[in-house]
């Protein structure tokens, strides 16, 4: 007898990470012994620095093994605190909340809306937020860029209604690695605050910036009365299996996300804080990283200036590039015909919204043979397939 399940709403609301399922099926060919070049991951190909690992496994063995305090450790969010403040803003262990930083796009929704509610989101966006907007019943609401991917301002306002409760974006952006200049970036935080709306900064990618200048969120809202800031460790020091990360917000509404935290996941993994409490003095790493990621980034972006029928902008932070094509296939059918005929896995564009139609999302968190082998096959397809 088959078993029937019945699910909620949510649940069925909800569509699964097209990144985190593409990469499972290339695995599955990969065991099948079929050779995959994966330019889905979404994680530096690096180990955690050592020195991390043995500060934590150290402090594991001397016994951090237990619950930590809900909102982090005491240590731990002092320091996120001054990395923040950088010597020029006043933000307390109260601004802080330690969680993953996935997590953290989570808690902010389920603390500022309500089922009904909306929050604005910029395309293309990094794919995770409209889904966890819909796991809460609150409806996400995308606004188209400019072509350059650039905000358009007067479009984001034009979207606000008086159900509207936050916007959120990244930056710099997954899937395209623009870095959003001072100007819109201001401009961004200006009508947020005249609006009364949050503004939900994901700076997950801050230490991966080659050109271009991050924008300072507390310049214009230094006690982040409509702010929320979130960051982590994940791909600035190779920690995305440590789940550790972290949000600054106001001292009120810290307070009242870690109740929500509380009756979830209870902390953030205390092993994992304790790396991120080493990680926080490494500032050679990120350095050492941003370095040979902005090396992969240059020769991407020449090898794939050669092949017909792509156009793309060159990133300016994060991992990755954003092509757009001109062949007469969709970006779904484009990423699997690549996966299955070259061996390939890349990301179809349409799952960063609708914009990203006609592009897909290309990694090189992979080495540089991995990269010329893959670019080269990618060069293989489109010269095979011939314009619209």
């Amino acid at each position: 007898m088959q078993l029937i399940i019945v699910l909620s709403r949510r649940v069925q609301s909800v569509s699964e990470s097209a990144t985190v399922s593409s990469s499972t099926r290339a695995a599955a060919m990969r065991e099948s012994g079929k050779t995959i070049i994966n330019f889905g991951v979404g994680e530096p190909d690096f180990t955690t620095p050592i020195e991390e690992i043995e500060f934590a496994f150290e402090k594991a063995k001397s016994g951090s093994t237990h619950y930590t305090p809900s909102a982090g450790y005491k240590e731990l969010r002092e320091g996120i605190a001054a990395k923040v403040n950088a010597g020029k803003h006043n933000l307390k262990m109260g601004n802080v909340l330690v969680t993953s930083t996935k997590f953290a796009i989570n808690l902010s929704v389920m603390a500022l809306a309500d089922e009904g509610d909306e929050i604005i989101i910029p395309e293309p966006y990094f794919l995770s937020y409209p889904e966890i907007c819909k796991i809460y019943g609150v409806k996400p609401v995308s606004v188209l860029s400019k072509d350059d991917f650039s905000l358009d301002i007067e479009g984001i306002e034009s979207a606000i209604t008086p159900k509207t409760r936050a916007i959120i974006i990244s930056n710099p952006s997954n899937p395209t690695g623009k870095v959003y200049s001072i100007n819109e970036m201001k401009a961004l935080q200006k009508l947020c605050l005249e609006r009364d709306i949050y503004f939900i900064c994901d700076q997950i990618y801050e230490e991966l910036v080659y050109e271009g200048q991050m924008f300072d969120i507390m310049d214009m809202d230094k006690d982040l009365s409509r702010t929320i800031l979130i960051s982590g460790f994940s791909k600035s020091y190779a920690m995305t299996g440590w789940r550790v990360g972290y949000m600054a917000a106001s001292t009120e509404l810290i307070a009242a996300i870690n109740k929500l935290q509380q009756q979830t996941v209870t902390c953030a993994p205390s092993i994992s804080q304790m790396a991120a409490i080493y990680a926080l003095n490494d500032l050679k790493s990120p350095r050492e990283m941003r370095e040979v990621f902005r090396k992969r980034r240059d020769l991407v972006v020449s090898l794939m200036k050669e092949i017909p029928n792509i156009h793309l902008f060159v990133p300016q932070g994060a991992f990755y590039v954003f092509p757009a094509y001109d062949l007469n296939i969709s970006s779904i059918s484009l990423s699997n015909e690549m996966l299955e005929n070259k061996g390939v896995l890349i990301t179809p564009g349409s799952v960063f919204g609708d914009q990203g139609e006609k592009h897909f999302r290309l990694s090189y968190a992979l080495s540089d043979e991995s990269i010329k082998k893959g670019i080269e096959l990618i060069g293989k397809f489109f010269s095979e397939q011939g314009k619209i």
